[in-house]
């Protein structure tokens, strides 16, 4: 069992949580102006938008727990280490997303059935504030990213969140001059529809992680070729992959081989690891050798 953590790793998953941690300041404001807001205004697109920060504040505490949480070493319950919060603080942020772009479609519809006056002015100030609280986050989370569906699912609230602040911009803008409220509900369904769409995603790509799929990309029959191509193997055949996190991807397979002398084992194995690594970025490989007849006669006295 190894105990050690990258040191690389490890200064990444600090600098992440502070940046969530950041995040969370800016949104926990924004989040408790915009629901006063909401009541005080009359706006469907204000309540929305406040919904989806309430989803981000609970989203970037349970995001700072799990940076936390993988940084822990393995132990004998967890001997590939705590990788997997990372998938699952994804997995929860897409189910807020979803069940609050319910709460967004039942606020509109309520609106719609009986309109309400909106105050244009407040309603453009808070998207103004919003929009900036939502741009400084996703720049702060951009560089996450890449290696992590836990700040990826962060960072996408934080882009879509800006369209929706955009809308309330619009919202504010037209309700000043009309006295009518549709632009507002017009608002607050572009917010829920970015919710769905960014949920959707993140709880699909965490859930296939749970149920430990393959890379969707992986090439199945390049890999194959690649190891048929090692001089020795003659085939290759119970190729498993699954990813533990969106960066860590594990395979295991048998590689049935032919060897002219007992070292010839240690160099095909060697070299069938270094493509799985080098190649095919895969970061954990078990590679199981199967004799040919031949060479069980050859180096075994027993069949």
């Amino acid at each position: 069992m190894n105990t050690r953590i990258d040191h690389c790793g490890l200064q990444t998953s600090k600098t992440r949580e502070r940046h969530f941690l950041l995040a969370l300041f800016l949104n926990g404001g924004l989040a408790v102006t915009e629901l006063a807001m909401s009541v005080v205004t009359g706006s469907t697109a204000v309540l929305a938008d406040g919904l989806m920060n309430v989803d981000d504040l609970a989203a970037l505490v349970f995001s700072i727990y799990s940076e936390r949480k993988t940084r822990q070493v393995p132990d004998k319950r967890r001997t590939f280490g705590y990788g997997r919060m990372d998938a699952l603080a994804g997995f929860v942020k897409g189910c807020l997303l979803l069940l609050s772009s319910l709460v967004v479609l039942l606020q509109a519809g309520k609106i719609l059935l009986m309109p309400e006056t909106v105050a244009g002015t407040t309603v453009l100030f808070i998207g103004i504030a919003s929009l900036a609280v939502n741009f400084i986050s996703s720049v702060m989370l951009k560089a996450d990213a890449c290696c992590s569906l836990n700040a990826r699912g962060t960072y996408a609230c934080m882009k879509y969140d800006m369209i929706g602040s955009a809308s309330l911009i619009a919202s504010g803008l037209l309700s000043g001059y009309f006295t009518v409220v549709y632009f507002d509900v017009a608002a607050a369904l572009l917010i829920a529809f970015f919710m769905v769409r960014s949920g959707w995603g993140i709880f699909k790509e965490g859930a296939q992680l749970f149920l430990q799929s393959a890379p969707e990309d992986f090439p199945y029959d390049a890999f194959e070729k690649a190891v048929l191509a090692v001089k020795g193997v003659i085939a290759v055949g119970d190729i498993h992959v699954w990813s533990l996190t969106p960066e860590e991807h594990h395979l295991t397979c048998n590689v049935q081989i032919k060897v002219e002398n007992i070292c010839d084992c240690e160099r095909i194995i060697g070299e069938v690891e270094r493509l799985c690594g080098e190649r095919f970025g895969i970061s954990h490989h078990t590679i199981q050798p199967v004799y040919t007849e031949e060479t069980l006669q050859r180096f075994c006295k027993a069949r």
